[in-house]
């Protein structure tokens, strides 16, 4: 298993924006964020943000992050069926890293509640192992069908 950052070239490319005209820059709206009890207002000018800041009563003003909406896939599990592949965009505007504060994929393969902060390209690159493995499993299911039609015939004999 590969490391995030180590993750080869992708086959994909990382869409780039190129706006035909300025984009209209959005007004921020302020939400009242709770911090050790204290109500604080703060910008959410992320319209993609479905967090409900004033929900939480964070520890600290780093523990603030703005989050999309959530992806998952579920998986068949024994008796169970599991969330994986849990993908959403997530910025931490309080950050001190001036990159790290810039919005990313926060994945969480096992759906654990671990996630990793992905850039575009980690993410791409992931993603087409992803669908490689998947065309893998697919051609494990054909195999899986002749090697079942081989014992039917046998069972038969």
């Amino acid at each position: 298993m590969t490391v995030a950052h180590d993750v080869p070239t992708q086959q994909s490319s990382v869409p780039t924006v190129t706006p035909t005209s300025p984009p209209t820059p959005a007004s921020p709206r302020l939400v009242a964020a709770v911090v050790r009890g204290q109500r604080v207002a703060v910008e959410c000018c992320a319209d993609w943000c479905v967090v409900d800041h004033s929900a939480e009563n964070l520890a600290n003003l780093s523990d603030l992050y703005h989050e999309g909406k959530t992806l998952a896939l579920p998986a068949p599990e024994f008796n169970r069926v599991s969330k994986v592949l849990v993908a959403t965009i997530r910025q931490d505007p309080f950050y001190v890293d001036a990159d790290e504060c810039l919005p990313y994929l926060a994945f969480d393969a096992t759906g654990e509640g671990d996630p990793v902060s992905l850039q575009p390209a980690a993410a791409l690159a992931f993603i087409d192992q992803a669908i490689a493995h998947l065309e893998r499993m697919r051609a494990q299911v054909q195999q899986l069908a002749e090697v079942r039609e081989a014992a039917r015939q046998a069972v038969e004999r």
